[in-house]
């Protein structure tokens, strides 16, 4: 309906939220056909793969930018090496991998956890060793390249630690 009187500009908030994955694939392969109709469209989503779809994103936490570009130099901008990290125990990989000196960020990430040093000095096989000592099984490490979800995590952790450093000079300029 929203394309009977042929707009220059169509806005979709989340149009694919709870839809199959076949449908929201042909959901996108529509918007790519409005789009060379010179249709621009503006579009929210939760789901960074559809992100990594448009030409420009946004990435957004608490009605506050944290970054605008493309998706290929969004993810390019990620500053550190990351490591794909599984065993057989997630939840306890998590904890391991989060009391690691040199961990600076462990998010999960379906059956996997992504861990970014808090230096690139960190090796996979560093990772490996660390977690046999704690006698985890079913161990994988690979370095892999970023996400815009990685990003995201990233943009996330930096802006609640700023919100954190605010929060603590407001509190002692009132004392």
């Amino acid at each position: 309906c929203a394309l009977i009187h042929r707009p220059q500009i169509l806005i979709l908030d989340e149009p694919t939220t709870g839809v199959d994955a076949v449908s929201r694939r042909e959901f996108w392969g529509m918007l790519k056909k409005l789009q060379q109709k010179e249709i621009t469209i503006l579009v929210s989503t939760p789901y960074m793969d559809e992100a990594n779809l448009c030409d420009r994103v946004a990435l957004m936490q608490n009605g506050r930018i944290l970054e605008i570009n493309s998706p290929g130099k969004i993810t390019a901008s990620f500053p550190r090496k990351i490591i794909r990290v599984r065993s057989d125990e997630i939840y306890r990989l998590i904890t391991d991998l989060r009391k690691y000196e040199k961990a600076g960020s462990v998010f999960a990430f379906g059956q996997y956890v992504h861990f970014t040093g808090i230096n690139d000095a960190v090796r996979p096989e560093e990772l490996k060793h660390y977690l046999e000592h704690f006698n985890h099984k079913g161990i994988e490490t690979e370095e892999i390249h970023p996400g815009i979800e990685d990003v995201f995590m990233e943009l996330m952790k930096k802006e609640n630690e700023q919100g954190n450093t605010h929060h603590t000079q407001r509190t002692k300029n009132t004392n």
